[in-house]
């Protein structure tokens, strides 16, 4: 009777400690995924301003039109590439930095462009 009385608490006991493992992991893995989603909410809530631009966003962080855009957009000429408005060229593509945007507006302030 003593020997089945202990083989049933070691049972017992066993099974406690399963529950408590599985408890804890499941906790665990509630946790990960809770510190993930406030880190895609903090990301997405963010109030970082862009450090680039693209054309559409250039024209419309200026207040231009499509025609007053391509007066100062690069252009290439001879193999080479002429600018009024600081750029960077990745691949195809090329994007504004905003704020060389900012400092080259302070600078041309009053300038004509044709």
């Amino acid at each position: 009777m003593k020997q089945l009385s202990t083989n049933i608490s070691l049972i017992i006991l066993g099974l406690c400690i399963l529950a408590g493992a599985w408890m804890i992991s499941n906790a665990i893995q509630t946790s990960d995924y809770q510190n993930a989603d406030e880190q895609v909410t903090v990301s997405m809530n963010s109030t970082e301003e862009p450090q680039l631009m693209s054309s559409m966003e250039l024209k419309d962080y200026l207040g231009i039109s499509d025609e007053q855009l391509e007066m100062v957009y690069p252009r290439k000429e001879d193999d080479v590439v002429k600018s009024e408005i600081p750029y960077i060229k990745m691949g195809y593509e090329y994007y504004f930095p905003v704020k060389a945007i900012d400092q080259w507006l302070e600078e041309t302030e009053g300038k004509t462009f044709q």
